[in-house]
Parts: C-alpha cells; structure tokens; sequence
C-alpha cells in the first residue's frame, strides 16, 4: 500500500481516493490541484486491502472518501469509457450502502463533460470473467457495474461517519471476456506483474481477450484521464464547506 501524502498537521480539508491499482491512480496523480488537497491511496486489490486504505486515509485526516479506478460493465448500455458515480454500491446479501447526498449532487455536474451513469455499482469478491458471470450478477442485482473494492471504502466510511462517493469508468463491457486468471496480473500492492502477463500473451488461445481487452483498457484509461483533469480544473473537491474537527 501507498501514500502519496502524510498527515496534514493543519486540519485542511482532505479528499482520500482510494484506488487498486498503479494504473488507477496515475491519472489523479497527473492532475492533483494543490487547492484541493488529494491524498491518492493506492490500496491494492480485494476488499480488506481497500478498506485498509481507507482507514488509513481517514486516520491521515481525509473528511471525504472516493473509491476511484476501474469497473466492469453489467448492463449492455453502459460502454467501456462510461463514468460511474452510482447512488448506491450494493453486495449480494447485504444492504445497499449509499453515496452521500450532496456530494454526489455536486459531482452529476460532470455529466456535462462526460458520459455519466449513476445506477448502483455492485462490488464482488472476484472479478467475473465470462459474459454469462456477468449478466447472472445483473439479474440478482440489477446493478449497472461491478468492482471488488468500493463496498469495503463504503462501510468504512459509514462507521467513520465520513463522506463516501464512487467514481470509476467502465473498461470491460457486458459481453467481454476475461483473460482467464487476469487477476493474477497484479500484485498484493497493486503493481504489475510483467511475468504473468507474458505467459497470457504467448498463450494463442487468450490473444482475441487480450487485444479486446487492450482497446477497452486505452478507452477506459482516457476516461479517467479525462475524468481527474474535470475534477481538477472545475475545482469540484475545492472550496468545501466542511471543515475536520480540531486535531484530526
């Protein structure tokens, strides 16, 4: 796990995104504003690494929480580059958790820049692979996408009494499939491992998923590209009007 930020000993308003990924938090790292300070937690995959990271930026003085990053799509209408800011993140078996109000009201003013969906975002312990994983997670849910962090980033936030909103794009569509053990691509922090995805590429029978998978990825990347540069040059997390209590 990674930090970009120690604590701030002068009580400023702090927004913690916390991302997977190295990738995910390239782009936010590209276009932090020094007017609105963005503490970039880079958490890892997986649920309890997420919410680690949360906890850990929320002791480092964040008074929002955003999970960033990636997601996969489980609703035909909702393409690779698509912005997610869902209302609510949803589990199987578990009560829906909600996106705060007013910041997520103050985030649809995106929607003018960007393709914006706010239906619920579902987050599971393993990424679905096959189309047909995917639409069986869509009729028990009805939610739009899927992740495997931002319910963790979202539970310890209510617990906190801190803030949550989503934002991830969409790079893998309904009917795409994964590279079967994709997920073994990343490390524990987060990171690359060339050599696993080396032996995809030398595997003749994954090269239709894997360049499908590379151009979603180069639309995906944009989007949230394009997304951190909105958020940095409206100056959306600027100017807040909640201040952290003394001493947090």
């Amino acid at each position: 796990m990674s930090f970009d930020e120690p604590v701030r000993p002068d009580g400023a308003f702090t927004i913690g995104f916390i991302a997977a990924l190295a990738i995910e938090c390239a782009s936010l790292r590209r276009h932090r504003s020094r007017a609105a300070p963005w503490l970039v937690v880079q958490s890892g995959p997986g649920a309890a690494r997420a919410a680690d990271g949360a906890r850990r930026a929320i002791d480092s003085g964040a008074g929002l929480l955003v999970s960033w990053g990636l997601a996969g799509g489980l609703d035909a209408a909702v393409a690779p580059g698509t912005v997610l800011l869902p209302r609510r993140v949803v589990e199987q078996g578990a009560e829906p958790l909600l996106a705060d109000a007013a910041w997520h009201a103050r985030l649809s003013a995106l929607a003018g820049d960007l393709d914006l969906e706010q239906g619920d975002l579902l987050t599971v312990p393993a990424a679905l692979e096959s189309p047909a994983a995917k639409r069986a997670a869509a009729a028990a849910t009805q939610a739009v996408a899927v992740d495997m962090e931002s319910a963790a980033v979202a539970a310890i936030a209510a617990r906190a009494r801190v803030p949550f909103v989503a934002l991830r794009v969409v790079v893998d569509g309904l009917d795409d499939a994964l590279p079967p053990g994709a997920e073994g691509w990343i490390d524990a922090r987060g990171n690359r491992r060339v050599t696993a995805a080396l032996r995809a590429a030398v595997d003749a029978r994954q090269w239709r998923a894997l360049l499908t998978l590379a151009k979603r990825y180069r639309v995906a990347s944009l989007a949230l590209d394009r997304l951190a540069r909105a958020l940095a040059t409206r100056r959306l997390f600027a100017a807040v009007a909640v201040a952290l209590p003394a001493g947090n």
